[in-house]
């Protein structure tokens, strides 16, 4: 006997509203049962996005996404306007891709059936929860977190996800507003890294290995290399050009946006990166790539592409999912026996 909770055409007529992840990262972890979501409702009906500021502009590159509706950030209050402009969508059916109780209570308050993963006192508000557990207590995952959110959406009735993420719409060279970076990219044979990672330390391979990869590729495959990273990684960015050709460097830490993010992404040959947003949305663009490895978990939280490797050496603390080393001797061993010779290996593998 079928769930009555199994969602059909018919009961997602008026469309579907989705309450986005917080992060760039678990935005696109989620992107697979997003993506099955809208092929279960009709294609006449709206699909419409919850979003906090910083992600507006990944949604927007979604052709099928009719309207985000903008909130400051996954914290924010929503006062009677925005209430009412989420309930005058009139949509039947709402899911939420985070955990949190206020985020299921305004919801409940707009939407007459919601869904999403259980978590205490916020099933009250939800027409179905569904039990999720996120990380493992010890040792590496099981099941990628993309798949704990798919799981979720079979149980509503979703066919399995094929693999394929939307196809973005990116922003021509001429909107680009960084002068030179069209041409930067135009030899297609530019590396773009992303040394910083917001999680914490424990997620950032040195910028002295950075460096040596980037030289690497400068020197012998004869290419140039983009530095991508957010304000706060500035000083880090700075580390890793140093001492570079400055005519091969393009160090735009803290100056792109996030819809420049994707056409620099996608216009590169190569990404190397640690555990972030940007191995996520290197991934679900579907570029080459390396992620570097420390103290989170490849089998939950890794790039989700065939076209990515993983660079992990397993420590015995590892993984810790800490911001900063537990180790008694605070020396980040996961990430440092990670070497600039492992990377330049792989480097070789995929693009020779």
């Amino acid at each position: 006997m079928r769930s009555k909770f199994v969602l059909t055409a018919e009961t997602l007529k008026s469309g579907i509203i989705i309450r986005s992840p917080n992060w760039l990262g678990d935005a696109i972890m989620a992107l697979p049962a997003v993506c099955c979501f809208r092929k279960m409702i009709p294609l006449s009906s709206p699909f419409y996005v919850v979003s906090p500021s910083n992600l507006i502009p990944l949604y927007n590159s979604i052709p099928w996404v009719d309207k985000v509706i903008e909130i400051d950030s996954g914290h924010s209050v929503w006062n009677k306007n925005k209430l009412l402009e989420v309930k005058n969508l009139n949509v039947e059916i709402g899911f939420l891709f985070v955990n949190s109780l206020r985020s299921a209570y305004y919801f409940w308050k707009c939407v007459p059936k919601v869904f999403g993963a259980s978590n205490g006192l916020r099933n009250i508000f939800l027409t179905k929860g569904f039990p999720v557990k996120w990380h493992e207590a010890k040792g590496y995952s099981k099941e990628h977190q993309s798949y704990k959110y798919l799981e979720m959406l079979y149980e509503l009735g979703a066919e399995k996800w094929d693999g394929t993420y939307p196809k973005f719409k990116l922003l021509e060279a001429s909107e680009i507003r960084i002068e030179g970076v069209s041409n930067f990219l135009s030899d297609h044979n530019t590396l773009v890294v992303a040394p910083g990672a917001a999680y914490g330390p424990a997620k950032r391979w040195s910028s002295t290995s950075y460096n040596q990869v980037c030289r690497y590729w400068i020197e012998e495959m004869k290419g140039k290399v983009i530095i991508l990273g957010a304000k706060n990684e500035c000083d880090t960015a700075k580390d890793v050009a140093n001492g570079l050709n400055p005519s091969k460097i393009l160090n735009l830490a803290g100056k792109t946006n996030l819809k420049e993010l994707l056409y620099i992404l996608k216009n590169s040959k190569l990404c190397i990166c640690n555990d972030s947003g940007i191995m996520h949305l290197g991934s679900a663009l579907d570029i080459k790539g390396v992620a570097i490895f420390g103290s989170t978990d490849p089998y939950a939280t890794g790039p989700l592409s065939k076209n990515w490797a993983v660079a992990i050496k397993k420590q015995n603390c590892s993984p810790c999912f800490s911001r900063r080393c537990i180790n008694p001797r605070k020396d980040y061993k996961c990430l440092n026996v990670i070497t600039s010779d492992d990377i330049i290996q792989i480097i070789v593998k995929m693009c020779i």
